[in-house]
């Protein structure tokens, strides 16, 4: 029996098979764009470890290559058996997540955490999770447990700094964020709190100094190498520089135009965005829009249904739009969560009106929203689209008393450079 770099038992006799899955882990920790081919050497080193079949089927799950990443837990489950305690636990709670069995898969590895609080990889995997459910207070609380088991790890300290800045709690996670840094220049998480921090405390000129120096040695990042660089993009739009922003996007994500979730909702994002401020990016959505009509039987994520959504009504595809809604409203009816039926057809009802210009439509689906858009996840700088389209829409609306309070309490939590023009001059930008 071997011990892996967190100290917990890895049933392999072969040294060389240990490194290469530390390795392997490391990749997937810190968002290299290798870490599939990592646990693959792994697993060729030694063909019976569950716990590299089980990192290579997440890896898999997360190219969205469902089918290879089943067949890989069902390995990794195989292989387990016979092996510890341990890991048999750590894959079953990442075989459920790939099967698609979310709930089940926090369960198991929520329990798993409580027994074996040095296995990052769960961490990070149920930490994911619970974003896509807007879970915050409980990835706060977690973080704030298993902190004390992995002192000085700077994967560790950027999820901790992340859900401290979701809890308003900046200072501490610029803090945070900044040793992480330190520690490790490649930890991309820990870049993208500080990232968050600072762009909610208003930070843009700090923000725009750092992140690039920040992102430059990132060069093993895949597509979270672009998130990083949206981050910066929203540094200049919310300190008014409209056209280097707009220069980012067309730079970062319409060369190649992508259809990986994270490329695809930052890219109808800031193109969204960019029309909320009134600037016409009208021949940019094409690309956007016809990748959008081709993941209609991939909407298990509310939080990218609602952004397909967005790249269909914007491009002014409405046949393709209102049959996605159709699909949508069909689907209300066996969730039992109640979240497509209360929560997602009414904010695509708001963004379709948005984009037909029936302003006071969009006000009547939007306004009820605003407290349980969280729970579609995404961070508070991801979800801020979904706000500010109900607070343009009252503008457009001139619905001036309404736009006057919702913009009180937007400015109050962070003047942007537009909503602080707005706050002056009450006019609206394109109507």
């Amino acid at each position: 029996m071997r011990h892996d770099a967190y100290g917990l038992p890895v049933s392999t006799d072969s040294a060389a098979t240990v490194e290469a899955y530390d390795r392997a882990v490391d990749g997937l920790l810190s968002w290299d764009a290798q870490a599939l081919g990592r646990f693959g050497a792994a697993t060729t080193l030694d063909p019976g470890l569950g716990l590299a079949h089980a990192g290579a089927a997440v890896c898999l799950f997360l190219e969205e290559r469902f089918a290879e990443a089943q067949e890989a837990a069902k390995t990794a489950r195989a292989a387990a058996l016979s092996q510890t305690e341990r890991e048999r636990r750590h894959v079953e709670g990442l075989a459920l997540l790939v099967e698609g069995k979310a709930a089940d898969a926090a369960s198991a590895m929520r329990a798993h955490l409580a027994d074996y609080p040095r296995d990052l990889v769960v961490f990070q995997r149920l930490y994911f999770v619970w974003f896509w459910q807007g879970k915050f207070p409980e990835m706060l609380a977690l973080a704030d447990t298993l902190t004390r088991y992995h002192p000085g790890n700077s994967y560790m300290l950027g999820l901790h700094a992340f859900v401290l800045e979701q809890a308003g709690r900046c200072d501490e996670a610029v803090r945070m964020a900044h040793v992480a840094n330190l520690k490790n220049p490649r930890d991309a998480w820990a870049i993208h709190a500080l990232a968050h921090a600072l762009y909610e405390m208003a930070a843009f000129d700090t923000g725009i100094t750092r992140l690039p120096p920040a992102i430059e040695p990132c060069t093993h990042l895949g597509w979270f190498r672009n998130h990083l660089l949206w981050h910066l993009t929203l540094m200049h739009l919310a300190r008014g520089e409209y056209d280097v922003a707009s220069e980012l996007g067309r730079t970062v994500f319409e060369q190649e135009p992508s259809s990986i979730p994270g490329d695809l909702h930052d890219s109808i994002s800031l193109l969204w965005r960019l029309e909320l401020l009134g600037r016409d990016v009208a021949e940019r959505w094409t690309p956007f829009a016809r990748i959008a009509a081709e993941r209609l039987d991939r909407q298990a994520l509310l939080f990218h249904a609602a952004h397909l959504a967005m790249a269909l009504a914007a491009s002014g595809d409405w046949t393709t739009a209102e049959r996605q809604l159709g699909m949508l409203r069909d689907r209300s009816a066996r969730d039992r969560s109640g979240l497509v039926g209360g929560v997602v057809v009414p904010l695509i009802e708001g963004l379709h009106a948005f984009a037909a210009k029936d302003y006071s439509r969009a006000i009547e689906r939007l306004e009820p929203l605003t407290p349980r858009v969280i729970e579609l996840g995404g961070s508070r700088a991801q979800r801020d689209v979904f706000h500010d389209t109900l607070l343009e829409a009252c503008f457009r609306a001139r619905d001036m008393d309404r736009a006057e309070r919702l913009l009180a309490e937007r400015v109050a939590r962070r003047p942007d450079h537009y909503w602080k023009t707005r706050s002056v001059t009450g006019t609206a930008a394109a109507s």
